[in-house]
């Protein structure tokens, strides 16, 4: 096994780890759960005193696109269904830690606390950059080779691919930030 086959396979084993939940028949992925308190986390510290003026559509839009516009990027110039609408848990997880996030300062203020730990902020830094190198493999590599009108020979593909997956979310989000901030500052 070559040294990037032994990459790739370390990279999919530790973006696959789970923590079963058998009384409720749940198998939660542990790094989507960190990434997505990382997102939602980020947000809301950002928007600081703000957040009570985003509504709460509105802001789970914003946070969803944060974590997975750019694989729907991809998906989209690509012509394939978003990997957002195939998981009813991936739902689950976000709209929860959302709702925990924004309706709770006790919440945030304990989430904060996780991130001002020594390690604490590394580990979910980890699961960002153990999700985002996951989806520029899954979607720039092997989603160019496995599309049957582009295929394996398609190198600038891939780049572009990869690179819209590994970043997409933070292209998104700068527009929909700005026309958030714009909007308060009108009332």
């Amino acid at each position: 096994m070559s040294i990037n086959e032994q990459a790739v396979s370390t990279l999919y084993s530790v973006s696959s780890l789970t923590l079963d939940i058998p009384a409720l028949g749940l198998h939660l992925p542990v790094m989507d759960v960190l990434f997505t308190i990382l997102v939602h986390y980020s947000y809301r510290s950002a928007l600081g005193e703000s957040h009570a003026y985003i509504g709460w559509g509105q802001g789970l839009v914003a946070t969803l696109f944060m974590a997975s516009g750019g694989g729907c990027t991809v998906s989209l110039i690509r012509g394939e269904t978003f990997g957002l609408l195939q998981s009813n848990l991936t739902w689950a997880i976000h709209c929860f830690i959302y709702w925990a996030m924004f309706s709770n300062s006790f919440i945030y203020r304990c989430t904060q606390s996780l991130f001002e730990m020594p390690l604490g902020e590394h580990l979910f830094t980890l699961s960002d950059a153990v999700l985002r190198t996951s989806a520029m493999v899954q979607y720039g590599i092997e989603g160019v080779t496995a599309n049957p009108g582009l295929g394996a020979g398609k190198s600038v593909a891939k780049i572009i691919c990869g690179t819209l997956a590994g970043c997409g979310g933070g292209l998104w989000i700068g527009k929909i930030t700005d026309i958030q901030m714009k909007r308060r500052i009108k009332y």
